[in-house]
């Protein structure tokens, strides 16, 4: 009310264009509005708008944004909610939160251009980093973009499609878990070699490659290997590298199948 009161006579509505967050939270909070407030604030408007002084907040609002009443009256109260959820958040990898997230996404993609829709495509872009860096934490090696992290958070929790390289994130997701079980038991490793199977299927993702290197790294502990007789250990002399595979697949192989 101070900054309208600070406004020049006659200043019209493209002056009041920076105080649209203040008329947009009013919609927001309409039954919340003491009505001597909106009686005052129509008449500091008076001045301001002249013969276009709007009668009801709403009206204001609309005058400020360039948004039709009704359509304010109807987005911004859940525009508003969802983005109190989002700066609420305390974590971004829970199934409450991807939830949240998703929610604000859908919002955005109907608001109209305000000021609120804008506070809340901000909140869900950091929102959606941090989740980014969780997930590509989880699935290390294989990053996860920032804009791909709520679909892989979906599909995480089964309340989405498969993203574009799931396989591959399926077996960077689990190979901690067979690294801790390691050597493998023949079960163990055939389990790990059909994921490896499939994640072969889509080699041509990024991820790929940075799991190959990754396999090959903790591949001399995840299989194991027939200690040798006391005298061929003596002549066996340095131990046998790992295959240059050119599949994760094949990269599971033991190694008397793979050197040949």
């Amino acid at each position: 009310m101070q900054a309208l009161r600070a406004m020049p006579r006659g200043a019209g509505p493209g002056a009041l264009r920076g105080l649209a967050p203040l008329f947009e939270a009013a919609v927001a909070e309409d039954s919340d509005v003491d009505l001597r407030f909106r009686d005052e604030l129509i008449r500091v408007l008076g001045p301001l708008m002249g013969e276009d002084t709007p009668v009801t907040v709403e009206d204001a609002a609309a005058c400020v944004t360039g948004v039709e009443a009704k359509v304010l009256v109807a987005t911004l109260p859940p525009l508003r909610a969802v983005l109190a959820e989002v700066r609420g958040l305390k974590f971004s990898l829970t199934r409450e939160a991807v939830r949240v997230l998703s929610r604000a996404d859908a919002c955005l993609q109907q608001a109209p251009r305000l000021a609120t829709r804008a506070e809340l495509e901000r909140a869900l872009g950091a929102a959606c980093e941090r989740l980014a860096a969780e997930l590509s934490q989880l699935h290390a090696p294989v990053p996860v973009p920032m804009g791909e992290a709520l679909g892989v958070a979906r599909w995480l929790f089964r309340d989405g499609p498969p993203p574009r390289g799931a396989a591959v994130l399926e077996l960077a997701r689990g190979l901690d878990d067979f690294c801790r079980r390691a050597p493998l038991s023949t079960p163990d490793l055939e389990a790990l070699r059909e994921l490896a199977r499939r994640a072969d299927e889509e080699r041509e993702t990024p991820g790929w490659p940075l799991l190959l290197e990754r396999l090959r790294t903790v591949r001399p502990r995840l299989i194991p290997q027939k200690p040798l007789p006391p005298l061929y250990r003596s002549l066996a002399g340095a131990p046998a590298r790992v295959p240059l595979a050119e599949s994760l697949e094949a990269l599971l192989c033991p190694l008397h199948v793979c050197d040949h």
